[in-house]
């Protein structure tokens, strides 16, 4: 083997109680995950537990196993934190169950989306009740990007799938591993502290962001104690330096254990805040009980999970975003921009997720609506380094330094003056003195903030030739969202801006790679040769032996120019010629008495599944319009994008 080189990216299980995820891992790595005298004699694991995979190349990734029980969900948040995938384990004797779905409602809201579905046990059930299992765990993906996560039958104990598992393993892995942040400082929240007999406390979790070398100092939140780095580990060996994705141990010595307990954070000196009362963006989870004011709740945010009470300006409806607070039992270390999960803790259920935006000493009131909305507009520009800058320095509401946005926002030092510097070429924030800013939102006028929104969008999707309406709602707020939308259209040609019907509105500027371009035009050759039975965009992928994701922003293209047609605004396809032709013939049909849906079928060699979408489209383009269980024209000539 050669010498082994761990990937940053630590991969986590996820499944219901019993679905085999140790035995799983065990088998994979010959390592059994659990470590307590307990959990091997119950079978059961209580508290998160490690193993690694390397390969002959020497390529290596660092597993987190976390139980399975319901009750023990704030540990399996825990453990997902600094996951970059996952093995989602269903077994095959049973299927989908309640820790399956929240579990994988855990993975999404952590924002991991890279991941392999193992249908476990697999020598317990016949090739029919396997497709049946597969089948659950579709309808479970289906809509996210685990979508296209491989699946793979394994039995732990014949040994069968687990060479394509590693396989699969390895190729998601390698996916998963993202560029290297360049803002944020040194970071490890602590999922465990022991001490080690001749060497003092060793503290392990997997790096945030930044890295960590031998003999830099530290400081460790929120017990407010400084030490110097004596050692560090790498899945368990002695390495020069821990990175961020990297399962990782210190030794820090002058610290008790206790000091340092699963919910702390080690972070660079000076670089991070901590509080008992919170600023929250939360939005209420679909089917989940509601929020309350004033309630008692648990919030679970990286290794942190403390109870608290939550304080709400209003009723939050699911899939709404509200600036929540909340009062602690104890302290915690957070980042702006962190994610969070709020649950109930008895009987548990997850009620929302969110994002953590500042500490705070005063609740807000009804006469803050101002600070509100800038806490909204700052939370739009979480993606955008100098736009967050200059939202954070608004919301300070006079001057500040580098140094003190870096330590407000978990960033190094120089990346906080970097972007600050180019927020103020943006025109965003004014230069006041050496290293002192001053932001400009409240004296800088709608096009400055636009154009922000637009730069920002771009960057996240330079292949788009539109922008979502809820986009720039989210970045300007409220107010000036409205003025916005009631400017004329010679207005907003000069924001580079094109008002159309539905929820996105077109950008008069973009520019798209070539590569790009001649993609988008071997995709549109597909789906004009295909007509109203159009192939899946995996489908596309592989006819063109393209990359999925590749495609899937062709698609975006050719719809964003109106080339192309999406009913629903994602899935299949229409090549818009198509949809023309289909549009002729309803038109025709209707001019003569009522529309014949078998007689299109049989026109454009097509079935319902494809055709009663399209002609739900027509009627939102207003070209058609339901009357009972009839269509009557509109309007024959509506544009179709």
């Amino acid at each position: 083997m050669g010498s082994l080189r761990p990937l940053p990216v630590v991969v986590g299980t996820a499944g219901h109680i019993d679905h085999g995820k140790s035995a799983l891992i065990e088998a994979l790595t010959g390592q059994h995950p659990d470590r307590w005298r307990e959990e091997k004699e119950r079978g059961i694991t209580l508290d998160l537990g490690y193993a690694q995979l390397a390969w002959p190349d020497g390529l290596e990734i660092g597993f987190v196993d976390v139980p399975g029980h319901e009750r023990l969900v704030r540990k399996m948040v825990a453990g997902a934190t600094g996951m970059g995938a996952a093995l989602l384990v269903v077994a095959c004797d049973d299927g989908v169950m309640p820790q399956t779905r929240e579990h994988f409602e855990v993975l999404r809201l952590l924002g991991v989306d890279h991941g392999v579905i193992v249908l476990s046990k697999a020598d317990l059930a016949d090739a029919e009740v396997r497709e049946l299992v597969r089948a659950e765990v579709e309808a479970l993906v289906q809509g996210t990007p685990w979508e296209e996560a491989p699946v793979v039958a394994v039995s732990s104990h014949t040994g069968e799938g687990l060479e394509e598992l590693r396989k699969a393993l390895r190729r998601t892995a390698l996916a998963a591993g993202g560029p290297e942040d360049p803002l944020h400082a040194f970071r490890l929240p602590v999922q465990r502290a022991f001490a080690l007999h001749g060497a003092g406390t060793v503290v392990t979790g997997v790096v945030a962001s930044g890295e960590i070398r031998e003999g830099e100092e530290v400081e460790v939140l929120p017990a407010g104690r400084r030490s110097r780095v004596r050692r560090v580990q790498v899945h368990g060996r002695e390495s020069p330096v821990g990175r961020a994705g990297l399962r990782t141990a210190l030794n820090l010595p002058g610290i008790e254990p206790a000091e340092a307990p699963r919910g702390s954070v080690v972070a660079a000196p000076g670089t991070l805040a901590c509080g008992r009362r919170v600023r929250l963006l939360v939005e209420s989870l679909p089917g989940a009980p509601a929020l309350e004011h004033d309630s008692r709740v648990q919030l679970l945010a990286g290794t942190v999970a403390l109870p608290g009470r939550l304080f709400l300006p209003r009723r939050a409806e699911p899939g709404e975003g509200v600036v929540a607070e909340m009062e602690l039992d104890a302290p915690a270390a957070l980042v702006p921009g962190e994610r969070v999960l709020l649950r109930r803790p008895s009987p548990g259920a997850n009620l929302a997720a969110g994002r953590f935006l500042e500490f705070y000493e005063r609740r807000l009131r009804k006469r803050d609506a101002a600070r509100r909305e800038g806490l909204l507009r700052f939370a739009a520009a979480f993606e955008d380094p100098p736009a967050l800058a200059a939202r954070w320095l608004e919301l300070q509401g006079g001057e500040r330094s580098s140094r003190d946005l870096a330590r407000a926002l978990g960033w190094r030092p120089e990346a906080a003056q970097g972007a600050l510097e180019e927020a103020g070429l943006r025109g965003e924030v004014r230069a006041t003195g050496p290293e002192r800013w001053l932001g400009m939102g409240r004296a800088g006028d709608l096009e400055r903030e636009v154009l922000a929104v637009i730069a920002a969008w771009r960057r996240r999707h330079p292949w788009r030739g539109r922008i979502p309406l809820l986009e720039l709602r989210r970045g300007l707020g409220p107010e000036r969202a409205r003025i916005l939308e009631g400017l004329d259209e010679a207005s907003l040609a000069a924001l580079g801006l094109r008002r159309r019907k539905g929820p996105e509105w077109e950008l008069t500027e973009s520019a798209v790679p070539e590569a790009l371009e001649a993609l988008a035009e071997g995709v549109l050759g597909i789906l004009r040769e295909a007509g109203l039975r159009p192939p899946e965009p995996g489908e596309i992928a592989a006819a063109l032996g393209e990359d999925p994701e590749a495609v899937g922003r062709a698609l975006e293209l050719l719809c964003d120019r109106g080339r192309a047609v999406r009913p629903g605004g994602e899935g299949r396809a229409f090549a818009l010629e198509a949809v023309e032709a289909l549009r002729a013939e309803v038109v025709e049909q209707l001019r003569n008495g009522r529309l014949d849906i078998p007689s299109l079928r049989d026109r454009f060699a097509t079935t319902r599944k494809y055709l009663m979408p399209l002609l739900e489209y027509l009627d939102e383009r207003g070209v058609t319009t339901r009357s009972g269980p009839n269509r009557i024209l509109r309007d024959p000539e509506a544009a179709l994008v």
